[in-house]
C-alpha cells in the first residue's frame, strides 16, 4: 500500500507509519471498529450462528409440548393402553393398564418385555394361565399384524376386552376395557328373557302384548293355538288396531266397532282397568295385554 504525499512507509506493530514516524494507517483501530460496526449492525455470520441455535431450542419446546399433550391424553382415556414395539418391548402404558390387572408399576415400565408382563401377572396372581400359556394365545394376534378383538377373564372373574392394533412400523397399540359389569347384566337379562319365555310357553292363556305405541311385541303360542292362526296371520309389530280387524277378517271375531273397541282400550289404560283387556302388568314402558278367552 502506497504512503500519501509518495512518502515511504513502513509497518510496525500493525501500524503504517511514515518517514517522520506519524501513523498512516491504524490496523488494530480498524479491526476495533469494524468490531464495533458488526455488533451495532448484526454480523451476517453471527446472525446465522444465533439463528441455528435457536431453531433446534424451539424444536424442542415444541416436542415437549406434543408429548406433554400426548401424554395428558392416554392416561385421561377411561380404557387401559400399553403400546408395544417390533421386539415386543413396552414402550408406553397408561395408569389404567396398570391398574387393571393390578401390575406394579415399579416392574412395568418402558423396555420391559411382552412376556415379562405376562409373567409378572401370574406372579402376582392375576392371570388365569400361565405365562407360557397366555403368551400362546395372544401371539397369533402378534404375528398377523391384523386389527383383532378378544377377551380374556383373570383369576378374580373379571373378563378384559383387548383390541389389537397393529403398528405399520411394527409392534402394536392394545386397548383394555374391564366388561365385566357389562357381560354380567348381558347374562341377567339373557336370564330373565328365558324365564320369561317358559313362563310364556306354559300359560293356559293366549297372550298378546302391546307397547305404549299400540304395537304387538309378545305373542304366545298359546294363543297361535286358542285362536287357529299362524304367526304370520299376526305377526310381531301389527299395531292393536290392524290385529283386530284381521281377526274380524279371519272370522275370529263377529263384526264389531272397532273405533269404539279401540276408544275404550285407551279409557281403561288411561285409568289402570281393563274391559277386553284383562291384564295389565308393569314394566319400564307401559304396555298391556290381551288373553284368549
Amino acid at each position: 500500500m502506497a504512503a500519501p504525499n509518495g512518502a515511504a512507509g513502513r509497518l510496525k506493530n500493525g501500524k503504517l507509519t511514515g518517514k517522520d514516524n506519524s501513523t498512516v494507517f491504524d490496523h488494530g483501530l480498524q479491526a476495533r471498529l469494524m468490531s464495533v460496526t458488526q455488533a451495532k449492525a448484526g454480523s451476517p455470520v453471527r446472525g446465522r450462528r444465533a439463528e441455528g441455535i435457536g431453531l433446534p431450542r424451539r424444536i424442542e419446546n415444541e416436542l415437549r409440548k406434543q408429548n406433554d399433550r400426548f401424554s395428558a391424553a392416554v392416561e385421561n382415556m377411561s380404557h387401559g393402553l400399553a403400546m408395544f414395539d417390533a421386539d415386543e418391548h413396552m414402550i408406553i402404558c397408561n395408569g389404567n393398564y396398570i391398574s387393571i390387572f393390578c401390575l406394579d408399576a415399579e416392574i412395568v415400565r418402558p423396555g420391559i418385555r411382552f412376556f415379562d408382563i405376562l409373567q409378572h401377572s401370574v406372579d402376582i396372581g392375576v392371570a388365569s394361565h400361565s405365562a407360557e400359556e397366555l403368551y400362546a394365545i395372544r401371539k397369533p394376534y402378534i404375528d398377523q399384524a391384523k386389527p383383532s378383538t378378544y377377551e380374556e377373564t383373570l383369576s378374580d372373574g373379571r373378563i378384559v376386552n383387548i383390541s389389537h392394533r397393529p403398528l405399520a412400523s411394527g409392534g402394536w397399540v392394545s386397548i383394555y376395557e374391564d366388561i365385566t359389569e357389562q357381560r354380567r347384566a348381558e347374562q341377567e337379562l339373557k336370564e330373565q328373557h328365558r324365564r320369561f319365555d317358559a313362563a310364556l310357553a306354559n300359560m293356559s292363556q293366549g297372550l298378546l302384548m302391546y307397547d305404549s305405541d299400540g304395537r304387538l311385541i309378545v305373542r304366545n303360542e298359546r294363543f297361535l293355538e286358542l285362536y287357529h292362526v299362524t304367526p304370520a296371520d299376526i305377526p310381531l309389530g301389527m299395531g292393536h288396531r290392524d290385529a283386530l280387524e284381521q281377526l274380524v277378517r279371519l272370522g275370529l271375531y263377529a263384526e264389531i266397532d272397532i273405533d269404539s273397541e279401540i276408544s275404550k282400550t285407551a279409557a281403561c289404560l288411561q285409568a289402570g282397568e281393563c274391559g277386553r283387556p284383562t291384564a295389565i302388568l308393569p314394566m319400564a314402558e307401559p304396555f298391556w295385554s290381551c288373553d284368549g278367552r
